[in-house]
C-alpha cells in the first residue's frame, strides 16, 4: 500500500479553517441590522465593524492564538434582502449566536428569521439551547430595550448591554468603542462568551461515559477526538456500488457525511452547494475511472465528477483523489477526460492539497481513515506548525489583528500575548509563548519607541536565561508609522527585521522572516 502523507501545507490548512469547538464550522455567528453599521462619514467604520474586530482580539487574547476561533459575520448584510439560504446554512453550522439586539434589528424580519433559525437548529441538537447554565444565545443591547419587547429566545439571559442609558427610562445608544464604558463592557462579555467555549468544548471531548448529560444524543460512535466530516464527490455510473459502499463504512466508522450533490443540478446552484459542503468537511475524497461521468445541466463540455474535483482543488483544505490501479490513461476515450485525468496525477502539485493514489476499492475505506488520522494527529499536536509570536501593548492590538490575519494567510500560526494587570504575571506569559516560537514579532504603533526597545530586551533576556528557541525577532512599524532609516533596533547576535504595511504588497522582508519561521 503506498504511504502518500498529507502535505503540511494542507493539514495547515484544514487546521486553520476547523472552528475552536469540534463538529461546527464556525464558533460564533453575529446577527445585526444593517442600521446599526451605517458609517457617519467616509472612511469611517461601522459601529459592528469596530465592534467586531475589538471582540475577535480580545477573544483571541484569552485563547492565546490568533484565528482559533472562527467567528462569522457578514459585513455587508442588508435587513431588506431576501432571506438567504447561505446565511443559513452558516447559522446551522455556528455553536454560538451573538444578538445585536437594538430597535432595528427587533424591527428587522431578517434579523429575527436568523434568530429564528438558530433556535430550532440548537434545540433539535444533543445539547439544546443552553450548555449547563449557560445560553447559547448572547444579547447584545445596543439599546435600552425593556424586557417586555425582547424575543422568546432571549428567555432566561440577563443580556449584556452595550448602550450608554443610565437610567431605565433612556433609550440609550450603542457605546462608543474607544471610551472606557466599551471596554469594560466588551471585557464582561468576551470572558462571559470564553467561559462558554471552554464548558461546551468539555461536553463536547468528554467521554461517554463521563456524565450523563455528555451521553445524551451520542451514538456508540462517539470519542474524546473530533468527529471527522468527508465530502464524497460525484462519480461516473461505474463507480457508484463503490461510493456507496465506502459511504456505508465510513458511517460505521464515525465519519460523518456531508450532503449529496446533486441535486441541485443546475450549474450555478450546484457550485454553491459544493463549495459549502467541501468548506464543511475535513477531507474531500473523489473517485475517478475512465468515464467522464455525467454532464452538467447546460454545461455539455464538464462533468459533475470533474467539476467537482476542480472546486476541491481551490476550496478543500485537504482532497483524496482516488484512481482503480488497472486505469490505464491511454485506452480513455474522452480526450478532455484524459488530459484532466493525466494533469492530476502527473501535473505540478506546486500549492495544491491533495494526495493522488491507485488503489484496489477493498483499501479505499481504509485509505481515508489514514488520512484523516493524519489530520486528527495534526490537531493534537498544533504547536509542530509554524509559528511567531505577536507581542502588542492594549493600544496597538487592532493592529497586532491585522497582522495576524496577514500571517495565517501565508500558513503560519500567530500567538498572541494576553494583556494582564500584573507586570510579574505578563512577563512569565510572555516566557511561556517564546518557549513554542521561533520568532518573535513586535507591534510599534502607538506605543512609545521606549516600550519596544525594552519589550525586545526583555524577550531577548528571556531567550538566552531560558534557552528559548529564539532565532529572529521582527518590528511591525504600524499604521501610520513607517520604518525609517533613522530609527534602528539591532541585537547583533540575532538579525532584527523591520517592516510596515507597505511591505504588504511586496514583502520581501516579510518573505525572509516568514521563511525562517517555516525553516526553525
Amino acid at each position: 500500500m503506498p504511504a502518500f502523507d498529507i502535505p503540511i501545507a494542507c493539514v495547515f490548512r484544514w487546521y486553520r479553517f476547523m472552528a475552536y469547538l469540534t463538529g461546527f464550522d464556525y464558533d460564533i455567528f453575529i446577527s445585526y441590522a444593517h442600521v446599526n453599521n451605517q458609517r457617519a462619514s467616509e472612511g469611517e467604520e461601522g459601529w459592528v465593524t469596530q465592534f467586531q474586530k475589538h471582540f475577535e482580539m480580545q477573544l483571541s487574547t484569552l485563547v492565546g492564538r490568533m484565528g482559533l476561533v472562527k467567528i462569522w459575520w457578514d459585513p455587508e448584510i442588508d435587513g431588506n434582502q431576501l432571506f438567504d439560504r447561505t446565511i443559513q446554512e452558516r447559522v446551522n453550522r455556528s455553536a454560538i449566536f451573538l444578538a445585536m439586539t437594538s430597535k432595528g434589528y427587533l424591527a428587522s424580519d431578517y434579523c429575527q428569521q436568523e434568530l429564528l433559525w438558530f433556535v430550532q437548529k440548537a434545540t433539535a441538537e444533543a445539547w439544546g439551547l443552553s450548555i449547563g447554565d449557560r445560553v447559547r444565545v448572547f444579547n447584545l443591547l445596543l439599546n435600552n430595550i425593556p424586557h417586555t419587547r425582547w424575543p422568546d429566545a432571549y428567555s432566561g439571559t440577563s443580556g449584556h448591554p452595550f448602550h450608554d442609558a443610565e437610567s431605565e427610562n433612556e433609550i440609550g445608544y450603542p457605546t462608543d468603542p474607544g471610551e472606557k464604558l466599551f471596554k469594560r463592557q466588551l471585557r464582561a462579555l468576551v470572558e462571559a462568551v470564553y467561559s462558554t467555549l471552554e464548558e461546551f468544548s468539555a461536553v463536547l471531548t468528554a467521554p461517554p461515559n463521563t456524565a450523563d448529560e455528555s451521553r445524551q444524543g451520542r451514538d456508540d460512535k462517539s470519542t474524546n477526538e473530533h468527529q471527522f466530516t468527508v465530502f464524497l464527490a460525484d462519480t461516473s455510473d461505474a463507480l457508484r456500488t463503490l461510493r456507496r459502499r465506502v459511504a456505508n463504512e465510513l458511517s460505521q466508522q464515525g465519519v460523518r457525511l456531508t450532503a449529496q450533490v446533486p441535486p441541485p443540478f443546475e450549474a450555478g446552484p450546484h457550485d454553491d452547494k459544493v463549495i459549502a459542503e467541501i468548506k464543511r468537511a475535513d477531507l474531500s475524497v473523489h473517485l475517478i475511472d475512465a468515464w467522464p461521468g455525467r454532464e452538467i445541466e447546460h454545461r455539455p463540455e464538464r462533468t459533475y465528477p470533474q467539476h467537482q474535483a476542480e472546486l476541491a482543488l481551490a476550496h478543500a483544505g485537504a482532497q483524496l483523489i482516488w484512481a482503480p490501479q488497472s486505469l490505464d490513461l491511454q485506452s480513455v476515450e474522452d480526450e478532455a477526460h484524459r488530459s484532466f485525468l493525466d494533469q492530476l496525477e502527473n501535473g505540478p502539485r506546486e500549492g495544491a492539497c491533495y494526495s493522488f493514489i491507485r488503489e484496489s476499492p477493498s483499501a479505499l475505506t481504509r485509505e481515508i481513515l489514514v488520512r484523516l488520522d493524519q489530520l486528527r494527529k495534526a490537531a493534537l499536536a498544533p504547536q509542530e506548525l509554524s509559528a511567531v509570536l505577536l507581542d502588542t501593548h492594549l493600544k496597538d492590538q487592532l493592529h497586532a489583528l491585522e497582522l495576524s490575519r496577514f500571517f495565517l494567510n501565508h500558513d503560519v500560526q500567530p500567538y498572541i500575548n494576553p494583556e494582564t494587570d500584573d507586570p510579574s504575571k505578563n512577563v512569565k506569559i510572555l516566557e511561556e509563548r517564546l518557549k513554542q516560537v521561533s520568532r518573535l514579532i513586535i507591534v510599534f504603533g502607538d506605543v512609545a519607541e521606549e516600550w519596544v526597545r525594552a519589550r525586545l530586551g526583555e524577550a531577548v533576556k528571556i531567550a538566552i536565561t531560558e534557552e528559548c528557541p529564539l532565532k529572529a525577532c521582527g518590528i511591525y512599524f504600524a499604521p501610520p508609522r513607517q520604518k525609517a532609516a533613522g530609527v534602528k533596533f539591532d541585537l547583533g547576535f540575532l538579525p532584527v527585521y523591520q517592516f510596515d504595511s507597505r511591505d504588504f504588497g511586496d514583502p520581501q522582508t516579510l518573505l525572509s522572516l516568514l521563511g525562517d519561521a517555516k525553516a526553525g
